[in-house]
C-alpha cells in the first residue's frame, strides 16, 4: 500500500470534508479524485468513517468511496493474475475473498495450508498408490482437521471464501475442492478441479498413462479416478459422471471429464457468490461481481 506524504494527506482530508457537500456534482468530483488516488487513501477514509460525530449521509458516502477503491484494486490484481504465467489458484481465490474481506492476508492463509500439507506429507511415501494417497488425504483433511460439507445454509457467501472455510472448517463443493487441490499440488500430487454442471469434483490425473498401457483408457481422458471432497473425499469413476450427465439430459462432453482451468474455477466461484448475494437481495454486490467476472471472460 502506498504511504501518503504530508501534502497528499492534507489534500485527502480536504477532499473528505468536501464529500459532505450537498451538491451531487461536487461529491462525484470528490469521489472520482479519491478513487483515482487509490488504496493509499483508505486508512484516512476509514478513520473519518469511524468518527462518531460524522453525519450518517457523510458516512455512507465515505463507505461508497472506500468500496469503489477496493473493487478497483480487486479488478487490477485479477487482471495481473489473468496475465501471469501460472495463474496460481490460491492467489486467485484470495483475490476474490477480498470482495468480502479486504484485508485477507495471503501469507497467513498459505501458512495454514502449509500446516495441513505437512500433516499429509508425514503420512505418505513413494510406495503408496494413488488410491492410498487419497485415503490418507481424506483422513487428514476430514478426520484430523475436521473439514466438512456445509449442509445448512449451503448458499451463504462464507462457504465460498477460502479464508472463512479455513476458520469454520465448513465449505461448499467448490471451496472444499480448491483447498483439497491446492494442498495436493503443494505436494506435487496431480489432483485438479473438474467443473460439472451444478457440481464440482476433482480428478487424480494419470500422469504415467497407466490406463492406456493397460488398455483401459476411454477416449483421450487422462484421469485415474475422481474425488468428491463434498462427500469426505469419496472416490468414484467416470461411469458415475456419465450417469449424472444422462440424468440431466446433457451430452457426455470431454470437458466434463477433464480438469478445467484455474480461470474457470474463479468464474465458478464468482457465480456461486453472485447467486448467494442475489438470494439475500444484495443487488449492489451482484453488480460488482458481474463487473469483476468480466475480467475473466
Amino acid at each position: 500500500m502506498k504511504i501518503l506524504n504530508y501534502t497528499d494527506q492534507s489534500r485527502v482530508s480536504s477532499l473528505i470534508r468536501l464529500a459532505e457537500d450537498p451538491d451531487p456534482h461536487v461529491y462525484l468530483h470528490v469521489k472520482d479524485e479519491l478513487v483515482r488516488m487509490g488504496n493509499g487513501v483508505v486508512p484516512t477514509l476509514e478513520q473519518s468513517w469511524s468518527d462518531h460525530y460524522i453525519e450518517v449521509h457523510h458516512r455512507d458516502r465515505i463507505f461508497e468511496i472506500i468500496r469503489q477503491i477496493q473493487i478497483n484494486e480487486i479488478k487490477t490484481d485479477l487482471e495481473k493474475w489473468r496475465e501471469s504465467s501460472n495463474r496460481d489458484l490460491l492467489k486467485g481465490s484470495l483475490i476474490i475473498s477480498r470482495f468480502q474481506f479486504p484485508n485477507v492476508d495471503y501469507e497467513t492463509v498459505d501458512q495454514e495450508l502449509e500446516k495441513i500439507k505437512q500433516k499429509v506429507w508425514l503420512e505418505i511415501n513413494e510406495e503408496h498408490t494413488a488410491f492410498e494417497i487419497v485415503k490418507i488425504f481424506n483422513h487428514v483433511l476430514f478426520d484430523l482437521c475436521g473439514f466438512q460439507s456445509s449442509e445448512n445454509n449451503f448458499y451463504t457467501p462464507q462457504n465460498s471464501f477460502i479464508n472463512t472455510v479455513l476458520e469454520s472448517k465448513k465449505g461448499n463443493q467448490l471451496s472444499l475442492s480448491i483447498l483439497y487441490s491446492v494442498i495436493a499440488q503443494k505436494l506435487q500430487i496431480p489432483i485438479y478441479g473438474i467443473d460439472l454442471p451444478n457440481h464440482f469434483v476433482l480428478g487424480f490425473m494419470d500422469e504415467f498413462q497407466t490406463l492406456k498401457m493397460l488398455g483401459l483408457a476411454h477416449d483421450e481422458r487422462n484421469v485415474l479416478f475422481y474425488i468428491n471432497p463434498f462427500s469426505k473425499g469419496r472416490i468414484f469413476n467416470q461411469n458415475e459422471i456419465e450417469h449424472y450427465l444422462r440424468k440431466l439430459n446433457l451430452p457426455l462432453q470431454a470437458n466434463y471429464f477433464e480438469p478445467c482451468s484455474n480461470s474457470d474455477i474463479l468464474k465458478r466461484m464468482i457465480g456461486n457468490l453472485t447467486y448467494a448475494y442475489e438470494k439475500v437481495g444484495e443487488t449492489q454486490k451482484v453488480q460488482e461481481l458481474n463487473e469483476i467476472k468480466l475480467i475473466l471472460e
